[in-house]
């Protein structure tokens, strides 16, 4: 009678240790993503609250942060968004990193030999923004691209795109503010518009006006990275927004859960994005634009 109540208490608590392990594989079966947040305000918490909320749907674990805060313990994946955000995970090695809101340069200075690490980056693809161009202004063949002590890495890409676009690219450097106006004057000789990029120097807020101002006064459009851009004096704008941007790095993250870990893949352009027009500057430059929405249509039609 001992020897039966003793196998069949040996019997439930293997079953008792089969269900916890069982159950601790269950839970584990969701991954844990640490959101590491740049700034908790603006288009970083727009991006983070997209992201959380994609994910949130299907029942995975989310934990955002701030850079002064971060405990990425036992977290499976750390997305990182914003420079200062990236910086931080970084300099914490040992798990996957995906980064956003960064500019592909900027991401490539930073995530130089660094392993697990991937980016949804924050600019467009060159050869789509002079596609957009060519678009918008029919018979554009020639841009002009200020490019600043950073961008400057991307004057072979700028000239593949144009091979890819049709319009000719002439790139010139600003290596300071001061000499933003000299340069947009000789580069209008041979521009029909400009091209704007994401640069400390060539795009540095503290010379953004007078570059608007005086791009206006050469009758020349230009064509910006972002919304508050467009808004400020840009005649078109392509960007992705804060849900685009979370909604994809959302789809990208589950996608590259497998068998228990992440497998990010090579760095990427975002494949969504939004076109912004200014209809003012288009009537002050006497030049018609088609609606945004066949713009995108187009684009999205392009290879």
């Amino acid at each position: 009678m001992i020897g039966l109540l003793r196998h069949h208490l040996a019997r439930l608590s293997f079953v008792f240790l089969a269900c916890g392990v069982l159950c601790a594989g269950l839970a584990r079966a969701a991954p844990v993503v640490n959101v590491l947040v740049a700034e908790p305000a603006g288009i970083y918490q727009e991006t983070a609250n997209s992201l959380t909320q994609a994910l949130g749907r299907e029942g995975w674990k989310v934990a955002v942060t701030s850079p002064g805060r971060n405990s990425a313990n036992g977290a499976d994946l750390t997305v990182a968004i914003g420079t200062k955000a990236l910086e931080t995970a970084l300099a914490q090695p040992g798990r996957p990193v995906l980064s956003l809101l960064v500019p592909r340069l900027i991401y490539e200075r930073l995530a130089s030999g660094q392993q697990q690490v991937s980016a949804l980056y924050l600019d467009q693809p060159l050869t789509r923004q002079l596609r957009l161009l060519g678009l918008a202004l029919p018979g554009m063949k020639k841009a002009g691209v200020p490019l600043g002590p950073s961008s400057q890495g991307l004057q072979a890409a700028l000239q593949s795109a144009a091979k890819a676009s049709g319009i000719q690219v002439n790139s010139a450097l600003i290596n300071q503010g001061s000499d933003l106006y000299a340069t947009l004057n000789d580069m209008a000789e041979d521009s029909q518009a400009f091209l704007l990029l994401p640069d400390p120097v060539a795009a540095q807020r503290s010379v953004l006006q007078n570059f608007f101002l005086q791009t206006y006064r050469l009758k020349k459009p230009v064509l910006a990275y972002s919304e508050p851009l467009v808004q400020s004096g840009a005649l078109l704008a392509l960007y992705s927004t804060p849900a685009q941007l979370g909604e994809e790095a959302a789809a990208w993250i589950r996608e590259s859960w497998s068998n228990g870990a992440f497998r990010l893949g090579e760095p990427r352009y975002p494949k969504r994005f939004t076109i912004g027009v200014n209809r003012t500057v288009a009537r002050s430059l006497d030049i018609a634009l088609p609606s945004e929405a066949a713009l995108s249509r187009q684009l999205e039609a392009m290879p």
